[in-house]
């Protein structure tokens, strides 16, 4: 694997303590924003909802506690990864997170792998063809490796 390939069956590394992320006022249609910055300088705003209640419901089958993350334009691969770290962390309930970037849009599908994302699928939504990334947490990605095994005894 090259030196800009992305390992997409892992996590990332953990980002060092100078990256920090705080809550903000959520804008219009989300659940909750974060603020992320590096060293005391902003490094972005990323945007969480629960998908059931996004557009993306109609397409794709968002469980429950499923999140759709919501990165603006300043949010690079850390912020977003960040973002998601903490999502993970404050619900330990929550399944997937799902990234969504413009279909075709390549710099978008590359900084959500970099953040740990894997692409899924492409979806249809009115007005928007979209690309869907998904990160799960470890257990959920486990479990998935036994679907498989099923005892006979």
């Amino acid at each position: 694997m090259s030196s800009d390939e992305v390992d997409l069956l892992k996590w990332p590394e953990p980002l060092p303590p100078s990256w920090q992320c705080a809550r903000a006022a959520p804008a219009e249609g989300w659940d909750t924003a974060f603020t992320v910055t590096q060293d005391g300088t902003p490094a972005g705003t990323v945007s969480v909802a629960f998908a059931a209640s996004t557009p993306i419901a109609a397409a794709y089958p968002a469980g429950a506690r499923d999140r759709l993350i919501g990165p603006d334009a300043q949010a690079g691969s850390p912020a977003i990864q960040l973002v998601s770290e903490q999502v993970m962390d404050e619900d330990r309930a929550c399944r997937r997170l799902v990234l969504a970037v413009d279909e075709g849009d390549v710099a978008g599908i590359a900084r959500g792998e970099a953040a740990g994302y894997r692409y899924v699928l492409d979806v249809d939504v009115p007005g928007r063809s979209l690309s869907l990334l998904t990160a799960e947490p470890d257990w959920v990605l486990e479990d998935s490796r036994h679907l498989d095994d099923v005892p006979t005894q």
